[in-house]
């Protein structure tokens, strides 16, 4: 006991990184277990454990010997033990790799398997400090660390933890949870002060820093401050509205909100902090004022909401000073001034607006001079939220970072733009950034260098003259630099457009391959009913550079309907001969004309999808002998995977003569991208519905 009580108290810092030795934290977890349930985990808990850790056995056991003989062998030491206090309060071992990092807690299972700990649970509390006064649940995962990474450090874990000891479905949920967030934020946040991103300088602080620089303005009652919290879509309307980001590089602080700007700062090497944000900053903020005796004015929302928060967080906080409330709605100059007048008459220390980004940030810079107040920042749609006009997300959808999905549910009219098509948008130009600094950076190529020692020395014989002439030959000046630069990132575009494509086209086809199994299953058996043969039809396609492959639909037609495809030949409808279509096709049947219609019968393409023959959106695939009547400018269709649908599709489908569909094939490679993409799957699904040009 000696030794490991010797080799405890040699443990390095690195070593004990994820264990918080904070002894005020731990005074504060003690204090909260003692409310809670008793310590001992469950037994059905741990059976959840148990047959988890089964699981994952077959690739834990391997890595570990692995990781263990690397430590062995070129660190000189496998493991290395830490003692910590187990769920009654004794002190176990816990095992780890030596020195390790990334797998530094492989071997920790075996006290998951010993009964000491639990997957999630409360921190472990390391032995080397006092033994807590009440049980603890202790875990390899706590959320407290989780909740580091998620930037929600000002949120109290214990009812996450108490939540997931509650029952057995309660800890597989914490369980999900953790390991969404895990995914989301890999690791701790970073140290830098700020973060660079669209030429503006976000400021990387906890929310304790900001609700302490914003009481610190209420004492000095100086100049107003200018607070401006940006999320993903403020990102976006910053790009195209330069009056908009000139006011935010004028702002005293930018404060990142959400999981956009989150993964944006992890795509830029400066992993933020805090989720910094209007909604979780408004009842910490009153809880401070409450106690300082600042007064907080409310200006925003639709008549009657601001008054309905301040009603509301009054009686939350009863000594909070609520100077005045306001609606948003400022339909005149004279109407702006008499508000002004009202909120420097109502000494109001912070202003709250509400009136939704850009207008918020705009207005505050406007009226700035007029304002006697010492912070006036934009919140957004917050009095929604507390008025209980728009009910919030639940805690564990926020802590996972997907707030955002509870927005599009509540409001899909009004928010499916900007999270659908304005998210994937702001994280495609937060890659472009990036790269393109990294090539700015880079070093120049070989031949743009200077000259090497060897024949600066050769020419240093021939004089100082000499040398100046030869020296002086023409090196690759800016402009050059900057075409090779764009050059770079047309080419880096075209890569990025294909892998982002070929990623959009498995998330797509997979989800809607799960989501629409019902209607492929009751397809399946209409068809079996009506007429005898396979429920679905195969047949050869030309893909991409004319690769032909196997493409899957369901029948829609008679079994002899090749045979009597000769015989109708001239009824075709479909103007230049290639594609063969007539609205009265006697081949198709019911059910056929039905799927047809509706387009269920190409939904089996999905699987060709998720092959890679197809794509979700390309030219459609053509059938060999059509491709044999193909002019030498029609063969452009060949250059890109075939796909679900495309241009035509969404403009008439075969009401368009083929020529017309050529021509819109071809403009779709040129101008193809992963926006383009995702606005044509968006406009299939009006054409599908009301089945425009569709027999």
């Amino acid at each position: 006991m000696g030794n490991e009580m010797r080799a405890a108290q040699s443990v390095t810092t690195s070593s004990i990184a994820n264990v918080d030795t904070n002894a005020t934290k731990a005074a504060k977890s003690t204090e909260a277990s003692s409310t809670r349930v008793p310590a001992s985990i469950p037994n059905m808990v741990r059976a959840i454990d148990l047959m988890l850790l089964m699981l994952i056995l077959p690739i834990w056991a391997p890595l570990l010997l692995f990781a263990m003989a690397y430590c062995r062998l070129f660190r000189g030491q496998a493991l290395e033990t830490i003692y910590f206090f187990d769920g009654q309060s004794r002190v176990r071992p816990l095992y780890r790799l030596y020195q390790g990092n990334h797998l530094a807690a492989l071997p920790s299972i075996w006290n998951l398997i010993r009964g000491d700990v639990s997957l999630i649970g409360d921190r472990l509390q390391l032995a080397l400090t006092q033994a807590p006064n009440a049980p603890s649940r202790p875990g390899l995962i706590n959320f407290e660390q989780l909740y580091l990474r998620m930037g929600l450090s000002f949120e109290s874990p214990e009812a996450a933890i108490d939540g997931a000891f509650s029952t057995p479905q309660g800890y597989l949920l914490a369980l999900v949870r953790a390991l969404t967030m895990t995914l989301l934020a890999p690791s701790l946040p970073g140290s830098r002060h700020s973060l660079s991103l669209f030429g503006l300088k976000i400021a990387n602080i906890s929310m304790n820093q900001l609700l302490e620089r914003m009481l610190a303005a209420c004492e000095r009652q100086g100049a107003m401050e200018r607070y401006c919290f940006v999320n993903a879509d403020c990102m976006n309307i910053s790009r195209d509205n330069k009056a908009y980001h000139h006011n935010l590089t004028q702002a005293d602080l930018i404060l990142a909100d959400g999981l956009g700007l989150r993964l944006a700062s992890r795509l830029k090497g400066t992993p933020l902090g805090d989720n910094l944000n209007g909604t979780d900053m408004f009842p910490l903020l009153c809880e401070r004022l409450a106690k300082s005796g600042h007064a907080i004015y409310l200006l925003g929302g639709r008549p009657g909401i601001a008054q309905l928060t301040a009603d509301k967080m009054q009686a939350r906080y009863p000594a909070l000073n609520i100077a005045g409330t306001h609606h948003g709605y400022l339909d005149s100059e004279q109407e702006t001034a008499k508000v002004i007048a009202q909120i420097n008459a109502s000494k109001a220390s912070i202003l709250l607006v509400a009136m939704g980004a850009p207008q918020q940030e705009l207005w505050l810079a406007k009226h700035q001079a007029q304002l006697n107040v010492a912070v006036g920042i934009g919140v957004g749609g917050l009095f929604d939220f507390y008025s209980e006009r728009i009910i919030r997300a639940p805690l564990w959808v926020r802590q996972i970072g997907m707030e955002w999905i509870a927005r599009l549910l509540a409001e899909p009219a009004r928010m499916w733009r900007r999270y659908l098509l304005g998210n994937p948008r702001f994280l495609y130009h937060v890659l472009i950034e990036t790269i393109s600094i990294k090539l700015r950076r880079a070093p120049r190529p070989a031949q743009a260098r200077a000259q090497t020692q060897t024949q600066i020395q050769a020419r240093a014989q021939a004089g100082q003259a000499a040398l100046a002439r030869q020296i002086s030959t023409p090196r690759l000046d800016g402009r050059t630099q900057g075409a090779q630069l764009k050059r770079s990132t047309h080419a880096l575009r075209l890569s990025l457009n294909r892998v982002s494509k070929r990623l959009l086209d498995i998330l797509g086809a997979g989800i809607l391959l799960i989501l629409l199994t019902p209607l492929l299953l009751l397809t399946a058996l209409l068809i079996r009913l009506e007429s005898p043969g396979a429920i679905l039809y195969s047949q050869q396609r030309a893909g991409l550079n004319n690769k032909p492959f196997t493409m899957w639909k369901f029948r829609s037609m008679y079994q002899d309907a090749e045979a009597r495809l000769a015989a109708l030949k001239a009824s075709n409808e479909m103007d230049g001969g290639v594609l063969f279509k007539m609205k009265r096709d006697p081949r198709i049947t019911r059910i056929g004309k039905l799927i047809r219609k509706a387009s269920i019968d190409e939904l089996p393409q999905l699987w060709n999808v998720l092959k890679g023959e197809m794509s979700l959106v390309g030219p459609r695939p053509a059938l060999p002998s059509e491709v044999s009547q193909y002019s030498l400018s029609d063969r452009r269709r060949l250059s890109v995977k075939p796909g679900i649908t495309c241009i035509w599709q969404v403009s008439g489908r075969s009401d368009i003569p083929f020529d017309k569909q050529v021509l819109l094939d071809v403009d779709y490679i040129y101008q193809q991208s992963l926006w383009a993409d995702i606005r044509l799957l968006l406009k299939t699904i009006p054409a599908v519905l009301f089945a425009r040009g569709a027999y």
